[in-house]
């Protein structure tokens, strides 16, 4: 695993991560799509999706995994660093919409915001404060145009994938 101490301290919490997104077993369940050496961080527990380090990639920026993509990637990053990743799942309320940003408009998103079960969930409050308490982690108010921003610049060709990626996918 990267020395990235705030991961670690995240961890160290022992929170009920699965209520903002972050369900973790201990296990690198790992699909075709996920990058050949990336350590998962956190899984939304549907469809696949799973957030991860890419370490050939960068020790800090976090990336989303979706084995079925419904934007032009099956991998996408989203945060610059660990920090910055909570500070968007702070102001999301949960990991669940960082995933759509790329491949949806800026109303879709505030929309996928509004639902009282996000807002109204005691367990979800519980970890939300305790990212602000422990780690001083607050919203990030411009999480959709920070998002689409690191997307937008980042040269997708720099991530390595396996065998199985490219066969599935029918290329070479």
């Amino acid at each position: 695993m990267l020395d990235n101490q705030i991961f670690k301290k995240f961890q160290s919490l022992n929170l009920s991560n699965s209520s903002i997104g972050l369900e973790w077993s201990g296990n690198d369940t790992t699909y075709f799509c996920t990058p050949v050496g990336a350590e998962i961080i956190g899984l939304l527990g549907i469809d696949g999706i799973h957030f991860c380090f890419i370490p050939s990639v960068s020790s800090d920026m976090v990336f989303v995994v979706s084995p079925i993509p419904c934007g032009q990637n099956y991998v996408e990053p989203v945060a610059n660093s660990f920090r910055e990743f909570l500070s968007l799942v702070a102001f999301c309320k949960d990991a669940s919409p960082l995933e759509q940003i790329s491949y949806i408009s800026e109303k879709q998103f505030l929309e996928l915001l509004k639902p009282d079960e996000i807002v109204n969930n005691l367990e979800k409050g519980v970890v939300l404060k305790a990212l602000n308490e422990s780690l001083n982690i607050s919203p990030n108010l411009n999480t959709y145009k920070d998002v689409k921003k690191l997307q937008a610049s980042f040269d997708y060709s720099i991530i390595l994938f396996s065998k199985e990626y490219y066969s599935t996918l029918g290329i070479g």
